[in-house]
């Protein structure tokens, strides 16, 4: 991301360096090794082998596991306890040493480097260890210290990268009579090459920073700060389009930096940023204090997918990263090509005073983000690559850990801690005095850009008992409609919820009620559940209020209801229709008998007639195995309605129906005719038809592939008791049709319903 912010920032840049070389009399050491004695620098050959005769293969850390692998770390290490340093000369000395180090690494002035011994290391012949990136073994650790002690040796030489930039250690001249101190912040990545002859010998330390800062923060050039300040207020100010949702442009409410170096929660504070990240961060505490922002560091957790390109005519070297407790395999053989999804989880919050925070939402949004430093120039703690998977793949997904750097005007706090916590902000919108409508519907204009998605995603029937409740307090009619849009038609199934909804249909109008409900019931922006089973409590409150907005609304949803259930009947007409299926309609007639019994509760007897007599019409011509599941739904739904369609015209045409199917004699033994209507008229399936129809038990029927496909799709689609297989002789293929034995009892039970259905079913009275 390159933005005028970023250029600014980026040319922010503390004194100091990321990795630092210094040079120390050996006179100030005095070092004695258990089994050894008292060493003498520089150190010989000799007793460089009497080292390597006490020495232990040097472990690494992998998780939860402590590995010894010498592909990765060929070297040797002599455990702390076998050495003994005098502190008379050298504590005093490397006191001096590490204030130079501290400058060198541009750490805050007023706070000490303090070293704690880790172990001697040695490198023989042939020992290396590869790029690697130490673990901060306490919350204070920052930096890495080692101290080369003069030898005779080649190669062994230090790398130290950070942010793209390499800086290389060798052997230089003076390390023959001289101490070698090489210093390096504990986030960066460093190895140690092979070493071609001799021994290289060196202690290795943590480095610690302790104490508070007394000289204050950096100070960044002002003209430099003042354009900053600018250009983060417009980052506050101009609207944005989301491009994953369909909803108006709106400014971001955050401004997130992530920092260039990595931090974990132990060592995370204002006091011991490192280099370049202080002086970012004094800048931007800077603007956030002329902005009247609320600012916080915070840990980000990085994830990204990338498209990559395998490059088979590279050799593959893989590099590795190992820490105390990651692994990382960076592997060559592929090449990054496209970034295809990036997001940033927030986390362990600190504030202002350095304390830990929480309440505001976690995941970053792409226009909150800003970096000098992209992720991918990082070495990531862990990563996963898939090859191609025929129609998917050749991925790799990357993890980093990361910092942050956190302001929002105070303006937005109530809009940030909403989308955390929704419950949480309509409870406090609801406590305001009644007669605050003029602060109630500023908060509630402030956290509606994203209340959509945050209210939307909360599964919780008393939060939007409260949300519907609040909502009948808000004047502004406009802002009110927005207001309930997460919460759903759905919702609407307590006696509570529908009296607040009468109440504010009465107070916004009939047309505020309709844009509502359309709004609501539109499947692909709110994906809303089956909800009209509770059509009839609706419509009969919004009717029995008696008041002129809610009647119209009733008898609007009412109209709109029962058009669309007979919508979706001629639309199941197109589907195939299976062998005596008894259930083909059933969520069509559902639908339809909600809505007749919305009509009943209505009193709009005449609608009841209305959709019947279009059932019972000529154009389209239903059939009678809709019509009798809708009259079982109308029978089954409500006392009411099954009063109303008993003795109807429904009634009687679905009641004769019945009679004279059952009058027919029971399928013979011999019987092997199926009658059913195809949904095709081809030619194959007129054939098909007429096959089935025959008295044969099978039939053996040449066809070409494509045609013998669409039988094998007709007879599943219809659910026929046919078997139909394919006997591959001949050309073209044979397509085998066998009547199944199953007819039978499957016709039996077909009648045994129609028994229960009869028997179930009010008996006919004239209306």
């Amino acid at each position: 991301m390159t933005t005028a912010i970023t250029d600014l920032l980026a040319q922010l840049e503390a004194p100091g360096t990321f990795a630092t070389r210094l040079r120390a009399p050996a006179d100030d050491l005095e070092i004695a090794i258990t089994g050894v004695g008292q060493l003498t620098l520089p150190i010989t050959a000799r007793v460089a082998q009497k080292l390597r005769s006490v020495a232990r293969p040097s472990l690494f850390g992998l998780r939860e596991q402590t590995l010894h692998d010498p592909t990765v770390r060929n070297t040797w290490e002599i455990a702390t306890s076998r050495v003994k340093i005098a502190a008379r000369r050298w504590k005093p000395a490397l006191a001096k040493h590490l204030a130079t180090v501290r400058e060198e690494l541009g750490l805050p002035e007023g706070c000490e480097l303090k070293a704690i011994f880790d172990k001697l290391v040695l490198y023989e012949e042939g020992q290396f260890f590869k790029a690697h990136q130490d673990s901060e073994k306490s919350d204070d650790m920052v930096a890495t210290l080692v101290v080369v002690l003069p030898s005779e040796y080649g190669g062994g030489s230090l790398s130290v990268e950070h942010r793209g930039e390499k800086k290389s250690f060798r052997r230089i001249k003076s390390q023959s009579t001289d101490l070698s101190l090489l210093a390096f912040y504990a986030d960066c990545h460093h190895e140690v090459s092979a070493v071609s002859k001799g021994f290289r010998i060196a202690l290795t330390y943590q480095l610690l920073l302790e104490g508070q800062s007394d000289a204050g923060p950096l100070k960044a050039p002002a003209d430099l700060v003042n354009h900053l300040t600018e250009r983060v207020r417009e980052h506050f100010s101009v609207p944005i389009a989301d491009r994953y949702r369909r909803t108006e442009p709106v400014a971001p409410e955050r401004f997130v930096y992530l920092l260039d170096h990595e931090y974990t929660e132990r060592s995370l504070s204002w006091n011991h940023l490192k280099n370049g990240d202080r002086m970012r961060v004094a800048a931007l505490q800077k603007v956030a204090e002329q902005l009247d922002c609320e600012h916080y560091l915070a840990l980000a957790e990085v994830h990204e997918s990338w498209m990559c390109e395998d490059d088979y005519h590279r050799e593959r070297y893989g590099r590795r990263r190992w820490d105390m407790h990651e692994e990382t395999s960076d592997d060559d053989s592929y090449e990054l090509i496209e970034l295809q999804e990036s997001t940033i989880e927030l986390t362990h919050w600190l504030s202002a005073e350095g304390k830990l925070a929480f309440g505001v939402r976690g995941t970053v949004e792409d226009a909150e983000l800003h970096f000098t430093k992209p992720s991918v120039d990082m070495d990531p703690f862990k990563s996963e690559h898939e090859g191609y998977q025929g129609n998917y793949g050749n991925t790799v997904d990357r993890w980093y850990h990361r910092a942050a750097f956190v302001m929002w005007p105070r303006d937005n706090t109530f809009a940030l801690q909403a989308q955390m916590s929704p419950q949480w902000a309509v409870d406090l919108l609801l406590a305001l005095p009644r007669k605050s409508t003029t602060e109630l519907e500023a908060k509630v204009r402030k956290i509606l850009p994203r209340w959509g998605s945050t209210a939307g995603s909360v599964k919780n029937d008393r939060f939007f008992a409260t949300l519907l409740k609040l909502s009948t307090r808000i004047d502004d009619a406009k802002l009110a409609q927005q207001w309930l849009l997460p919460l759903g038609v759905h919702r609407l199934q307590t006696t509570t919820a529908r009296r607040d909804l009468v109440a504010l249909v009465d107070k916004h109008g009939s047309s505020w009620g309709e844009t509502l409900f359309s709004e609501w019931t539109k499947d692909s922006a709110w994906r809303t559940p089956p909800w009209v089973s509770g059509l009839a409590d609706l419509c009969e409150d919004l009717y029995l209020s008696e008041r002129p907005p809610c009647r119209e609304l009733a008898t609007w949803l009412l109209k709109r209801e029962a058009k669309i259930s007979l919508d979706r009947c001629r639309a199941a007409l197109k589907q195939h229709q299976a062998w005596l299926d008894l259930k083909l309609f059933s969520d069509e007639s559902t639908y339809l008998a909600h809505v007749l019994a919305a009509a009943v509760a209505m009193s709009e007897l005449r609608v009841v007639d209305d959709v019947t007599a279009l059932l019972l019409g000529d154009k389209p011509r239903f059939p009678v195995l809709l019509l009798l599941q809708v009259l079982q739904k109308c029978v089954a739904r409500s006392p009411a309605l099954r009063a109303q369609v008993t003795g109807s015209a429904l009634h009687r045409v679905c009641l004769e129906h019945l009679e004279t199917l059952l009058q027919t004699p029971a399928r013979a033994s011999g019987d092997w005719s199926i009658t059913q209507a195809l949904s095709c008229p081809c030619a194959d399936c007129k054939e098909l038809a007429r096959v089935l129809r025959s008295n044969d038990e099978g039939h053996d029927w040449p066809l070409a592939k494509d045609r013998r496909q669409h039988i094998h799709r007709i007879i599943d689609s219809a659910k026929l008791p046919v078997l139909h297989t394919t006997l591959r002789q001949g050309s073209p293929h044979v397509l085998q049709l066998r009547k199944d034995q199953s007819l039978f009892s499957r016709e039996a039970d077909y009648r045994a319903k129609l028994k229960t259905i009869l028997r179930e079913l009010p008996p006919m009275r004239s209306r």
